[in-house]
């Protein structure tokens, strides 16, 4: 384990990596029953024979005459038989009984075959709704009848920021079952979640078709200074051979942002970085902006690729955006395939300390990694943790990254897992004291979090999770009541709320 030193002390510089390696992108009917109706009913009709040979005596005899039958046909007559109709070569009684049968049959595989193709259609479209990037989320179809609800499984993206008057500020991103993505926000003061459009089809020329669905999400806010910050949000366009295009707005200061009244969607405005850059289909989307005067004070997006996890950052808007094509190179193995991303940045207290953007995520040996980007120069750690492929990834920082052994906040990290193909709940990496440690018990306080494996937090100690099932999925709302200087309370978490996402 590298010191502290090594870790997190380095100049204020920032640069750019200039790796030079190319990406490379992977390219990336029903039959009804037959009817027999050749079937024949036997019906038995009773035969009337005539019958005649009444023998009077030439004397009244007051006798009643006895019947005599005659069993054989008598020469020259004829039997008489009733005639009875028939009807395309059957008697009557058979032809309306093959015909009424037949009728009900044709009736009942008319109805089963439509149920069939109704249910079928019903199946395909719970699918295509509830598909996700590598994972089904755990098969949390559900109903999907209301389109402005929640997506049961929407990504998370998460930011905040303290104003000018104290008040907190927590900002979280979503997606609906029509695809479109929303925003809510809660002030302190006003202790209440407003919602916002961000992309609801029908404004800034951006139709729903304009957004994947299970879009990755990125969010950010830019400080300028205690009363002016800029909003950013990043997300994918559906996917063409396994590649999205990924898309930004910015919501800028000067359109009046407030956390106590709706947004309007007119007022988002495209950013350079929209259009820009292209992620593999299943990347996850990580972003920073400038948080305060000694944290890095640019603005980043972080985004998978083939090749490794690549980076592009905006100083101002005589440079605009850049990036080259190179991927971020470190001495640890790259990110698995769609592997989850987070991001915490570590600030300074003091002029003397180090400020660095921190990216957690899954390598292709399963170990749960970081990346610094701090210092003008990229490290690599291991955390000590191997999680599975479809692993989902939450970080936050606490404390300063200062040189002083004694600074009273020194630097910290929670990094929470949740891997939907192991039952062992919500688990905790945390750093304290310069070194990683692996805690092995779950954290029972966030067990909510486990079935949906979809969390973000943010530097405000604030996480949120899928809770839930089809409409039924809500963001709930957790805050860690953690003391960084206690170890045993690192897995306390108090559970705050729900999100307010009704549109």
């Amino acid at each position: 384990m590298n010191s502290s030193m090594d870790r997190y002390e380095y100049s204020t510089l920032e640069v750019d990596t200039q790796a030079q390696a190319r990406n490379r992108y992977a390219e990336t009917a029903t039959q009804l029953p037959e009817v027999n109706q050749s079937a024949t009913e036997h019906l038995n009709y009773p035969e009337v024979v005539a019958g005649s040979g009444m023998v009077y005596k030439p004397e009244i005899d007051r006798t009643p005459p006895e019947a005599v039958h005659i069993t054989e046909t008598i020469e020259g007559e004829e039997a008489l038989r009733p005639t009875e109709s028939r009807i395309c070569g059957m008697r009557r009684k058979v032809f309306w009984g093959v015909l009424i049968g037949a009728i009900i049959l044709i009736v009942g595989i008319v109805v089963g075959a439509t149920a069939g193709v109704l249910t079928a259609r019903k199946l395909i479209d719970g699918s295509d709704s509830d598909s996700s990037s590598g994972s089904d989320n755990n098969g949390s179809t559900g109903s999907t009848n209301n389109e402005t609800a929640l997506f049961a499984n929407t990504n998370i993206a998460t930011a905040n920021f303290t104003d000018q008057f104290g008040n907190e500020n927590y900002l979280v991103a979503y997606q609906l079952n029509n695809k479109a993505l929303y925003l809510s926000a809660w002030n302190s003061s006003n202790r209440n979640w407003v919602v916002s459009p961000i992309v609801d089809g029908n404004t800034n020329n951006l139709g729903l078709d304009s957004v994947r669905k299970s879009t990755a999400l990125a969010l950010d806010v830019f400080e300028y200074d205690n009363t002016r910050r800029d909003i950013h949000v990043y997300w994918q366009l559906p996917d063409s051979g396994g590649l999205s295009t990924i898309k930004a707005l910015t919501y800028t200061n000067d359109k009046g942002i407030t956390t106590t009244a709706t947004l309007p969607a007119a007022n988002w405005v495209d950013s350079a970085a929209g259009n820009s850059y292209i992620s593999t289909a299943g990347s996850s989307l990580v972003s920073y902006g400038k948080q305060c005067d000694l944290c890095n004070q640019y603005t980043y997006l972080y985004w998978q690729t083939s090749g490794g996890i690549r980076e592009a950052n905006y100083q101002n808007a005589s440079t605009g955006w850049y990036s080259n094509t190179g991927v971020i190179e470190v001495d640890l193995s790259g990110p698995s395939d769609n592997s989850s991303l987070a991001q915490a940045h570590a600030a300074a207290a003091t002029t003397e300390g180090h400020r660095s953007m921190n990216i957690f995520y899954r390598s292709t040996t399963s170990g749960l990694s970081q990346i610094v980007n701090g210092d003008g120069r990229y490290v690599g750690h291991y955390l000590g943790r191997d999680i599975g492929p479809s692993t989902n990834i939450a970080a936050f920082s606490t404390g300063y990254n200062e040189t002083s052994e004694n600074w009273p906040e020194p630097l910290g990290f929670q990094v929470l897992t949740a891997d939907p193909g192991a039952d062992d709940g919500i688990q905790l990496t945390y750093y304290q004291g310069n070194s990683w440690t692996k805690v092995d018990s779950q954290v029972g306080s966030l067990s909510d979090c486990k079935a949906r494996a979809t969390m973000a937090a943010n530097r405000a100690r604030r996480l949120y999770c899928l809770v839930g099932r089809g409409d039924d999925t809500e963001i709930v709302e957790y805050e860690w009541q953690g003391n960084p200087d206690d170890t045993s309370t690192y897995s306390n978490y108090n559970r705050v709320g729900t999100v307010g996402t009704t549109v």
